[in-house]
């Protein structure tokens, strides 16, 4: 019986499979911080907590998972609640008509969301803003709830740089009352009577994902929030979301497809029959030529380690911010003379950066200053790092 001269590549591909299983089996997976605020989503800022305490909070009732814009989903139901939470709301023209029809008609709609768009936000005149308290060397975002039957004496406190505070700058006060606001008198909670139903909205929808509703302090607000909305039919919003479920890549796309993935399945099978045949190099060894030597990159190291050994931190920094700064006015096309909410904003939005990154890079930066730390320059340095690792390409 011959023996295979090609065995010992084939228990070297077993071996290599299994081990880049096992790999990735055993590596812990990192915390996910996208805001997703969908059911299906455990990660921090998904709703999943939330979701699946609707009974307990609307007993006896029915809970209608919607994955339809307003326009589809809304016919003629009666005594109904509509929930919607995301970080952005933005109903186009059909939508919003449709929203505002179902209140009239008695229903009450429930939105959380940072920002409000569209010819929902035009019609009722509303406009918000994020205050960036830890500017101001305020490290704690205070809330509260304006009913005394419902307010909490301390108020809610959160972290002012994972929880910004957003709050509205223009409301209707001929049909709008105020439930909630800041400690500095902000609103951020309001009723809008509509019609013979009323519209909630609330500017701060991370209070009703995970991570704020498993604090032992926090937890209650959402609850206390969503009190205001009487016992009866819940509709649920997945189609408003930031994290909701869509194909997003051509291989999701040939995956769903029945022909395609077979397609696919059979072409990386013939892939694999013809590595395994031809394993075995049937060309001569190509000589290893050294790549030329890139001087460049020597001297700015010299130049760098010279900064260092001189203990000039400052200096240091104020190039690194200077070359950022020119980077971000040459590629994002934004003016950089005053690192206010607006520009971390606009940043946020062209980089792809979450916001919480950005607004970590632009506090560090704004707190700069001569007779820094050695640790402070790290600091910088690895927030300057990991925002052009996470920017969009």
């Amino acid at each position: 019986m011959l023996k295979n001269p090609n065995i010992k590549y084939y228990v070297m591909l077993a071996l290599g499979f299994v081990l880049v299983v096992l790999v990735q089996y055993n590596v812990p997976k990192p915390v996910n911080w996208m805001e997703s605020y969908s059911q299906q989503d455990k990660v921090p800022y998904g709703c999943f907590i939330l979701k699946d305490l609707m009974p307990d909070l609307f007993p006896n009732q029915t809970i209608i998972e919607s994955k339809l814009p307003a326009y589809n989903q809304l016919k003629d139901q009666k005594n109904t609640n509509y929930i919607i939470i995301n970080n952005t709301f933005k109903a186009d023209k059909l939508d919003a008509e449709k929203l505002l029809k179902f209140v009239s008609n008695g229903n009450n709609v429930f939105i959380a969301a940072n920002h409000f768009e569209g010819k929902f936000a035009e019609i009722l005149s509303i406009k918000t803003k994020f205050g960036y308290d830890y500017l101001d060397n305020d490290t704690i975002t205070t809330i509260n709830l304006t009913n005394k039957h419902l307010n909490y004496k301390k108020g809610y406190s959160y972290n002012a740089h994972q929880f910004p505070n957003c709050y509205f700058t223009s409301i209707d006060s001929n049909y709008t009352t105020v439930l909630g606001e800041d400690k500095k008198g902000n609103i951020n909670f309001i009723k809008v009577t509509y019609g013979e139903g009323n519209i909630y909205i609330n500017t701060l929808p991370k209070a009703f994902t995970n991570y704020y509703l498993t604090d032992s302090v926090n937890y209650d607000y959402a609850f206390r929030a969503l009190s205001y909305l009487p016992n009866q039919t819940i509709i649920w919003d997945e189609y408003y979301k930031a994290g909701r479920r869509m194909v997003s890549s051509p291989i999701r796309y040939i995956l769903g497809e029945p022909a395609l993935k077979m397609a696919y399945l059979v072409l990386i099978f013939s892939l694999l029959v013809y590595i395994i045949f031809n394993v075995k190099r049937k060309q001569r060894i190509i000589p290893v030529i050294e790549p030329l030597k890139n001087v460049t990159v020597g001297f700015v190291d010299v130049v760098g380690t010279l900064y260092y050994q001189n203990k000039n931190h400052y200096n240091l920094a104020e190039k690194k911010i200077t070359y950022f700064l020119d980077f971000v006015r040459t590629n994002y096309l934004l003016k950089t003379n005053k690192l206010n909410a607006d520009f971390i904003w606009s940043l946020t939005k062209k980089s792809g950066v979450t916001e919480l990154e950005v607004n970590k890079l632009i506090g560090c930066i704004a707190s700069i200053k001569k007779g820094m730390s050695e640790q402070e320059l790290i600091k910088l340095n690895k927030l300057i790092t990991e925002f052009h690792q996470q920017r969009i390409r």
